[in-house]
């Protein structure tokens, strides 16, 4: 289950009543070609993780929101549609694949800054990493799990 507000998939455990647990409609995918980041290969990182950095997320409710559902086993993630042409290419694809917004989204923290150029007197050098990242609620999962794990694979 996709939901165009949410940029977000679910599955079907997910699901309130038949909506995204924000409240917002979603819509049946149909089958379509999709790569996919191995979001599977970094529970037991992320958990280790959030056991070595325990103010890594606050408050202590959202926290428990995350290793619950970290701990209730991660489900390998598309980052990638076919089904529309709007959006950012994946790169070296030489077929219509268009990178899932969350995977672009996240990537503009560090290019924003003039990732790769991290030497000293960069902006990447004087902003990065942040000392503290704040983001609501209904974007917690993308910035607790989605983004960190990106950034153990790119390490």
């Amino acid at each position: 289950w996709y939901s165009v507000r949410d940029e977000c998939f679910y599955t079907e455990s997910e699901l309130v009543d038949g909506k995204a647990p924000t409240g917002a409609e979603v819509e049946w995918v149909a089958k379509e070609e999709s790569y996919f980041f191995k979001l599977s290969a970094f529970e037991d990182k992320l958990l280790d993780h959030y056991e070595a950095n325990p103010d890594f997320i606050a408050p202590q409710s959202r926290r428990n929101e995350v290793l619950a559902f970290v701990k209730g086993g991660l489900k390998d993630l598309s980052i990638s549609r076919t089904s529309f042409s709007w959006g950012v290419p994946v790169p070296g694809a030489e077929d219509e694949h268009i990178m899932y917004v969350w995977m672009d989204a996240l990537t503009n923290y560090i290019s924003a800054l003039g990732y790769p150029h991290t030497e000293e007197g960069s902006e990447y050098a004087k902003y990065w990493p942040a000392a503290l990242h704040v983001v609501g609620k209904d974007i917690l999962r993308f910035h607790t799990v989605y983004w960190p794990a990106f950034l153990m694979a790119a390490d």
